[in-house]
């Protein structure tokens, strides 16, 4: 048996983010929360960040190799990416576009499209003749902004790692940082640009308060229970935006730590690891389903159901061929690269 739930979180929290877009997608509603400063979805990739901090910490503590822990990254992250891209604007993009297949391929901003999603930049996000009339216009696939901030993320890790070594003081320091740069500096050129900062300072508050989590021993881990509670009253009842944030900041880690190790859920098992790959096809699937749906009348509830079918059928497919082989490859890799260090006549 498991002895933790964090690809039960995991999935969890991308099955957050296909249902926050569901609506959205479909009318335009949007459930949220704490005085409607976040959405199911936006609390989801709080806990995308909070697991991804605390993992790759244990993973960089087991081997602090710089080109180990970046081979590995990159075998997680762009196998899947690269072929999600091509599915996004070459398949779903081809089949939706009203212009002539031939001038869709043809036209520049279809392949630098392709390229600004293959290399995790996603500051673009249209296509010629895609969606042009749908409740949220033109966005092809708009949940692949947050992973250049993840890979940033492995990079300070790293940095940090290599530097200073990931003390508990260390990274207590990155998340107080993280989190009063993002809560009190309000200056709107922050919002600008490839790199958006405010977006980066909360989503390092919340990574490296998951790194931090490491220190705390699984079987004192009732602990966290206080500050959760404190958290989320102040969260609820704050009226201010940075205190409402602020009282998520505090409440979210908690609650995604206690339910890791949670027994009752480490009694489901789950054989395959579809979180990334319901991430990366859910946006584009649910924009090509609304579409159809409005164009012909089905109802939300249809359009949800057989966008979530196809979703799940791209995000198995990618999980069997695509990611599950890129991980044992990066292993492998790893591992040769490990016995190399060792043998090399120096």
């Amino acid at each position: 048996m498991r002895e933790n739930n964090f690809d039960l979180l995991r999935l969890t929290a991308a099955l957050g983010v296909f249902i926050a877009h569901g609506s959205l997608f479909y009318d335009l509603q949007i459930s949220s929360f704490f005085n409607g400063v976040y959405s199911i979805g936006s609390l989801s990739v709080y806990v995308f960040f909070f697991v991804s901090g605390y993992l790759n910490f244990q993973s960089w503590s087991r081997g602090p190799q710089w080109a180990s822990f970046a081979t590995k990254r990159a075998l997680r992250i762009f196998p899947g990416l690269l072929v999600a891209a091509f599915v996004s604007v070459f398949v779903i993009g081809g089949l939706m576009t009203t212009l002539d297949l031939t001038d869709f391929l043809a036209a520049e901003q279809t392949w630098v499209l392709f390229l600004n999603y293959a290399s995790a930049l996603a500051t673009q996000n249209d296509l010629p003749g895609v969606f042009a009339n749908n409740p949220i216009p033109h966005a092809v696939n708009g949940s692949l902004w947050t992973i250049k901030y993840e890979i940033m993320m492995y990079a300070l890790l790293v940095v940090f790692g290599m530097a200073f070594g990931l003390s508990r003081r260390l990274l207590v320091a990155a998340v107080l940082v993280s989190a009063a740069a993002f809560l009190l500096v309000k200056d709107p050129s922050l919002d600008e640009g490839a790199v958006t900062w405010r977006d980066f300072w909360q989503f390092a508050a919340i990574f490296f308060a998951g790194a931090a989590f490491n220190y705390i021993p699984v079987n004192q881990r009732h602990w966290v229970i206080p500050p959760m509670l404190v958290g989320f009253v102040i969260a609820c009842t704050g009226t201010n935006l940075a205190v409402v944030q602020g009282g998520v900041f505090l409440c979210l880690p908690c609650v995604v730590f206690l339910l890791a190790y949670w027994r009752p859920l480490t009694r489901i098992r789950l054989r395959h690891d579809l979180s990334y790959g319901i991430y990366i096809y859910a946006f584009p699937v649910q924009q090509a389903i609304a579409e159809i749906s409005l164009r012909h009348g089905l109802s939300k509830p249809v359009y949800m159901v057989v966008a979530l079918s196809l979703v799940l059928i791209l995000a198995l497919a990618s999980w069997i061929v695509i990611e599950r082989p890129a991980i044992a490859w990066s292993r492998s890799l790893v591992t040769s690269f490990r016995r190399y260090l060792v043998t090399r006549p120096f």
